[in-house]
């Protein structure tokens, strides 16, 4: 007599358990993921040169305003050669709300800002860059703080002059030859 035996895994009451546990895992994983790494915003500044917003980004790097910030310690590291800025910050405040106790808050801000060039539409663009672990909707927010300040120095775009007017030429609508049945 011949005994079949069987060669499949005994039933265990972890494996649903572990792939519970895998699967949160990999949520999580997911979610860490999309919020470590650098995030980056770019704007494109048509009708200013290089160095004009060379001198914008360095200026705002080094001087920045806030509204609702106090600004506790800016370090800036300005590489020329390369058209980059490094730059960590600290910043504080006491944020005040109704029916709570007012809390002190501090951020830190560690950014990499680089002036490079759209190669598709030809015109200077500068990248902001942080290097921290931070809410893609809070860098968005610095980033966007600190391109607008760059457009505050930098003043409205300067328009391409235009062709200088005669005085002597007549404004008056060219009319068209009559028509055959109007020339008899």
């Amino acid at each position: 007599m011949q005994t079949l035996t069987r060669h499949c895994r005994p039933f265990s009451p972890l494996r649903p358990r572990v792939r519970g546990v895998l699967a949160l895992g990999i949520a999580v994983g997911t979610l860490v993921g999309s919020l470590v790494g650098c995030t980056t915003r770019t704007q494109v500044f048509e009708g200013y040169s290089d160095d004009q917003l060379w001198t914008a980004m360095v200026a705002t790097a080094n001087a920045p305003e806030y509204d609702d910030w106090r600004v506790r310690r800016n370090e800036v590291f300005v590489d020329d050669d390369s058209r980059r800025i490094e730059v960590f910050r600290i910043l504080r405040r006491t944020f005040v709300s109704p029916h709570a106790e007012p809390s002190r808050q501090e951020r830190e801000w560690r950014f990499e800002i680089l002036l490079a060039r759209d190669e598709e539409l030809l015109v200077p663009m500068v990248d902001f860059t942080a290097r921290q672990i931070s809410v893609p909707a809070h860098v968005w927010q610095e980033a966007d703080r600190y391109f607008a300040q760059m457009r505050t120095l930098l003043g409205p775009v300067a328009s391409p002059t235009a062709e200088p007017v005669d005085a002597d030429t007549d404004d008056s609508v060219p009319m068209p030859p009559p028509l055959e049945d109007e020339a008899e």
